[in-house]
């Protein structure tokens, strides 16, 4: 059974409704036009097919065109080795105080707090990820990673971490966080991103960002250091292109985002402005054994963020409850394969598998067949986490069994609400109750027997 808790309070709930829905309207506009989305669809997958059937002739292209003119491209085996990477580049240069561009996968090495346990200041500068890093958070959301702190929550957080009160609304909040991470992009030694996607063949990176900060973090300081999932490549620039539109359009309706800015080499070694080093780290971090494997198809994720938009467990439990980097559908399966992360035992169960996230996936991947098949595979390691599931297939196939069991649960719940923690059963109603929340009430009757007969008579 999952152990998702629900969203923490009321307000933070009807704020993941709202910003859902936004995501949710915005992804029906980006597919106003059919023959397009098809014909995007196709090409970038085509193009992640093409690249993940065998990414390492294309990965050495890459390296060999960025360094050619003059970057340096590092291996990362797992997240360990990636972290002593970004720190020992850093530490070559003497840089100690960096800025960071949004990155869910250095959120996935926990990059930050090695960093910061080597004495190196990382400030995050994307808005959304500064709030929660001042908040000692993880992100909510793929797009909007404090969306559950309200105009009030962030004030006084900016004053109690800031030094600084101002009023509770959006434009004096921005304005202080602006002034606070201007001084930093001109003071950092260095600029850490993320990357969303790479063009093999003609060897650039492509950022992809809704702020200025991502051009800040990549061109004012000297050294910028890239780091980068091995599955984020594409062949060609074309396939690129495609690629960066489909995704923009499921996530945000647009044809691109405000910003999509192109590297491709340190441009301070020309005598222009910009970075004087450039360092691409690719992280494996399990993606290669993934590939290898029958749950590959989770490669193919752009981040878009619509499987959580329309996921109804996502509506309900956000972000934080997944326990992981990666939350949602997509990141109940991902968290599970990625070395590194220790998601619940049972994540893959979060899921409804009312098949909504593989109809709104721009790629079309199939997650709810992925969620089973780690729900076999969890079921075959442990066979007694079978059990319950089993017990609830065999009541639920059988009508007559079904209605018993539906009569005595009024009373059922009442005796398992009224016994002291220590002599709780094992199972579901152990883990909710020890959130300090009451059981739910049962009618006592199928669902069913209260609705009309169709001859009109009750």
């Amino acid at each position: 059974m999952t152990r998702l808790t629900p969203c923490a309070d009321d307000r933070q709930r009807q704020a993941l409704e709202g910003f859902t829905a936004r995501l949710r309207a915005m992804h029906a506009q980006g597919l106003a036009d059919p023959g397009l989305w098809d014909h995007l669809r196709a090409r970038a997958r085509n193009a992640k097919l093409t690249y993940l059937a065998n990414p390492a002739p294309w990965l050495d292209l890459l390296a060999e065109r960025l360094e050619g003119r003059g970057a340096r491209v590092h291996f990362a085996v797992d997240a360990a080795e990636a972290r002593d990477m970004v720190l020992g580049i850093l530490q070559q240069a003497g840089a100690r105080k960096v800025v960071k561009g949004k990155s869910m996968t250095c959120e996935e090495i926990a990059l930050n707090p090695a960093l910061e346990a080597a004495g190196v200041q990382v400030s995050e500068t994307d808005l959304g990820e500064f709030i929660i890093q001042l908040a000692g958070e993880p992100p909510f959301h793929i797009l909007g990673p404090a969306m559950h702190r309200d105009r009030g929550q962030v004030a006084d957080l900016f004053a109690e971490k800031l030094g600084q009160r101002v009023p509770a609304e959006p434009e004096a909040l921005t304005k202080l966080a602006r002034a606070t991470l201007r001084r930093r992009f001109l003071e950092a030694d260095a600029g850490i991103s993320g990357v969303n996607f790479a063009a093999c063949r003609e060897g650039a990176l492509a950022i992809v960002t809704n702020e200025g900060n991502g051009r800040f973090v990549t061109s004012l300081p000297p050294l910028h250091i890239a780091v980068m999932g091995l599955e984020k490549p594409l062949p060609t620039l074309a396939d690129l292109g495609a690629t960066l539109e489909l995704l923009t359009r499921a996530a945000i309706g647009a044809p691109l985002s405000t910003y999509s800015s192109w590297l491709a080499a340190p441009a301070g070694l020309s005598g222009a402005g910009g970075p004087r080093q450039l360092h691409l780290v690719v992280v494996d971090n399990g993606r290669s054994r993934i590939l290898g494997g029958k749950f590959w198809e989770i490669l193919l994720c752009l981040r878009c963020s619509s499987c959580l938009n329309f996921c109804p467990v996502y509506g309900l439990a956000g972000g934080h409850a997944y326990g992981s980097v990666y939350p949602g559908p997509m990141g109940s399966v991902l968290s599970c394969l990625l070395e590194d992360l220790a998601p619940g035992p049972d994540l893959a169960q979060a899921s409804t598998l009312c098949g909504l996230c593989r109809q709104e996936c721009p790629l079309g991947i199939d997650l709810p067949g992925l969620l089973l098949g780690l729900r076999q595979a969890g079921t075959e390691a442990a066979p007694a986490a079978n059990l319950l599931p089993g017990l609830a297939a065999q009541v639920l196939s059988r009508r007559g069994l079904f209605d018993v069991v539906c009569r005595l649960a009024p009373a059922g719940i009442k005796v398992l609400e009224k016994l002291p923690e220590a002599l709780r059963p094992p199972g579901p109603w152990r883990e909710w109750r020890a959130g300090g929340r009451a059981l739910p009430n049962a009618p006592g009757h199928p669902w069913l027997a209260r609705q009309p007969r169709e001859d009109g008579h009750d």
